[in-house]
């Protein structure tokens, strides 16, 4: 059966979930909502959270093209399901485990889980720890790291759903990427290939503009940059325009995932008792490119015995709006 653990710093506190290392709730001292959406029912999380609410997501986030993956010349299949790809790691990826507390504190914790060589069809056996910290100045902390005994790719995201008004619908949250170019997707929402500039495209983004104003369902990867890198980098800033609070993300990761919520259907219910509707949330997701193990240009998640993979993003929240707003 999942755990939870409440770690605070006195002005951010989190609620993690062991089934998926899942960061449930997310609160800000003198705010009554949480800045992530989250199941009410546990259960939601022991089954799988399909919708992946605040989850810890991989070995590989996002998708790969038919499930198809190649290792120094060897090809893999993995399993499709999300078909006809393979999305978060397939149906036994890290979101679908129970991850074991390795070290708690009041304001941080570090849970652990391994993926067994084969699992969906990845090889390798990969240890995973997750850290989570909590800091007085509003900042929330997520470590990803990883080894492996085989070579394989790891690349691991928190799929954090963000209203950072409490709102109904986030359509109105400003948004602002700090990317020159994004992915274009196909009817499987797969990257077709091409990297194009966000200038003079719906998904120009440089600048703050509500995540209504996406030309399309909003479900694409910005490119931040050609690489990881060992250092954060800033890559967005989210602004909810009823309460002034503003998320201000940095990362480590070459891209980030922006998903408008689109999908959600209603299903599940959150944490105040309200169905989650679609766009009732927005997935922000730090991550390596979608598709990368078949897009030999795009930055790459290979991790071989020996080499340690590390991935860093925090996330701080800050205030502009009146008492009122609150």
């Amino acid at each position: 059966m999942a755990q939870t653990i409440i770690i605070d710093s006195g002005t951010l506190s989190a609620e993690i979930v062991t089934a998926g290392a899942a960061i449930r709730s997310l609160r800000l001292a003198g705010f009554d909502h949480s800045l992530v959406v989250g199941a009410g029912d546990l259960a939601h999380y022991e089954n799988g959270n399909r919708d992946y609410f605040g989850a810890t997501v991989g070995r590989f986030a996002n998708r790969i093209g038919a499930g198809h993956l190649s290792v120094d010349g060897v090809d893999y299949q993995l399993a499709c399901n999300d078909p006809p790809h393979h999305l978060h790691g397939g149906p036994d990826g890290f979101s679908t485990k129970e991850w074991t507390v390795e070290a708690s504190h009041p304001d941080r914790v570090t849970l652990v889980s391994v993926s067994e060589d084969g699992e969906a069809g990845y090889p390798g056996r990969v240890t995973c720890r997750a850290t989570f910290a909590v800091s007085p100045e509003a900042e929330l902390s997520v470590i990803y790291e990883a080894e492996t005994d085989r070579a394989t790719v790891v690349n691991l995201s928190s799929h954090l759903y963000f209203n950072l008004d409490g709102s109904e619908d986030v359509g109105d949250h400003l948004l602002q990427v700090f990317a020159d170019e994004y992915l274009p997707i196909d009817a499987g929402t797969l990257p077709d290939g091409r990297i194009l500039p966000v200038e003079g495209s719906g998904f120009d983004f440089r600048a703050p503009r509500k995540l209504r104003d996406a030309p399309e369902l909003l479900d694409h990867n910005f490119c931040l940059v050609g690489d990881r890198s060992p250092i954060v980098r800033p890559a967005a800033i989210l602004t909810g325009p009823q309460t002034g609070l503003t998320m201000t993300l940095q990362t480590s990761e070459p891209g980030l995932q922006v998903y408008d919520g689109s999908k959600l259907d209603g299903s599940a219910i959150d944490l105040a008792g309200r169905p989650i509707r679609s766009r009732a949330a927005a997935a922000l997701e730090p991550q390596v490119w979608p598709d990368a193990p078949n897009r030999p240009e795009f930055p790459q998640a290979l991790l071989r015995p020996g080499e340690h993979y590390r991935h860093s993003s925090k996330y701080r929240f800050s205030h502009s709006g009146s008492a009122d707003d609150r």
